[in-house]
């Protein structure tokens, strides 16, 4: 970072520094200090000074000290990163990082000075690399979070938010999601290998594939047949209890005496990424003549329960969606027999 930029981001008097340590070759050289009691103490380390400043943002809660009219682009989004993104899931925070990488032509402009003819040209940098309503949707996402949080310290004017008015492509459906038949499942299960057990057990549980490649065998409990997804792209979904359908024990089973901290791993033991895991999912599909897409297979655990007349609540308990006057995070002896009383009605 240059002199010229670290002048603009001046702290005020006893706010705290950010000192770059020349010391070594070390991967976090910004320390990040503030005063207590009268003496210096370190907060933390950073690879970054704006990841420095975010720091000091974060423990003042008060970024607007920063001379808000020359904040930058990119110093906005450090600072609602820093605030953001520890209470976001990884895969989501993956995605807003991809998203971000979209922004560029607006790194060092003031944000404050930022019109709506910037954002729009944010958007059609996007679709011009080939990026279509999924990806301008996490884009125009960001740039609401950023004003959101501009707006919450003050570094901008309340109707100065023009994150409202993006426009992006319309979503076009390329590819409807279709539900895997009895036949299509009956071909998977006579496969009998475990990456196609792996398929079955997202059918019958109705989970995100990132959902399960979470799922560590600590948070799964046999006995009482079910297990607890701690990861998930949704608030509502994050630490809730699945059930495990009594057609599919055997292959948590399986899994449970393979190597590694979670439950579906590698040969080795190790964690699986999406594109690792899909890999082996369109294998068994080839192998049992089906083509259908990881996703399909929660598709067809809520068009199943659906079909089954299964609780309403239930339905949504176990797919992880929102649902008024439902307590997320807390679940009972007898909630968790409705959602095991759901699950095997399919």
């Amino acid at each position: 970072m240059n002199t010229k930029k670290r002048k603009r981001m001046k702290l005020p008097n006893g706010f705290g520094s950010v000192v770059l340590r020349t010391d070594g070759n070390r991967r976090r050289p910004w320390s990040v200090k503030v005063t207590i009691n009268g003496r210096q103490k370190s907060i933390g380390d950073t690879a970054t000074e704006i990841e420095g400043l975010a720091l000091l943002a974060e423990y003042h809660k008060n970024p607007s000290l920063f001379a808000p009219a020359l904040i930058t682009f990119s110093e906005v989004f450090e600072l609602m990163r820093a605030e953001r993104f520890p209470k976001l899931a990884k895969t989501t925070q993956v995605n807003y990082l991809s998203a971000y990488k979209h922004c560029h032509r607006l790194y060092g402009k003031k944000f404050a000075e930022l019109k709506i003819g910037d954002l729009q040209a944010v958007i059609r940098d996007t679709r011009d690399t080939g990026a279509h309503y999924a990806m301008q949707k996490k884009v125009r996402q960001v740039l609401h979070h950023m004003y959101t949080y501009a707006v919450k310290y003050e570094i901008i004017d309340p109707a100065a938010n023009i994150s409202q008015y993006i426009d992006i492509d319309q979503h076009v459906v390329k590819y409807p999601k279709t539900p895997f038949n009895t036949r299509q499942i009956n071909r998977v299960k006579k496969l009998g290998d475990k990456w196609a057990m792996t398929v079955l057990m997202m059918i019958y549980a109705g989970v995100r594939t990132s959902e399960l490649l979470s799922v560590v065998k600590t948070d799964v409990k046999l006995r009482q047949r079910y297990f607890i997804v701690r990861e998930s792209k949704t608030a509502a979904g994050r630490n809730r209890a699945v059930p495990i359908s009594k057609k599919t024990i055997p292959y948590f089973e399986f899994w449970m005496q393979q190597p590694g901290k979670y439950l579906i791993t590698t040969d080795e033991g190790s964690q699986l990424t999406y594109h690792q895991y899909r890999t082996r999912f369109d294998s068994v599909m080839a192998a049992s003549r089906c083509k259908h897409t990881p996703h399909e297979c929660r598709h067809t655990c809520a068009t199943m329960l659906d079909n089954a007349g299964a609780n309403d609540t239930a339905i949504k308990r176990i797919l992880g969606h929102a649902s008024q006057g439902v307590t997320k995070r807390v679940y009972t002896h007898k909630s968790l027999h409705e959602l095991k009383k759901a699950i095997d009605l399919i």
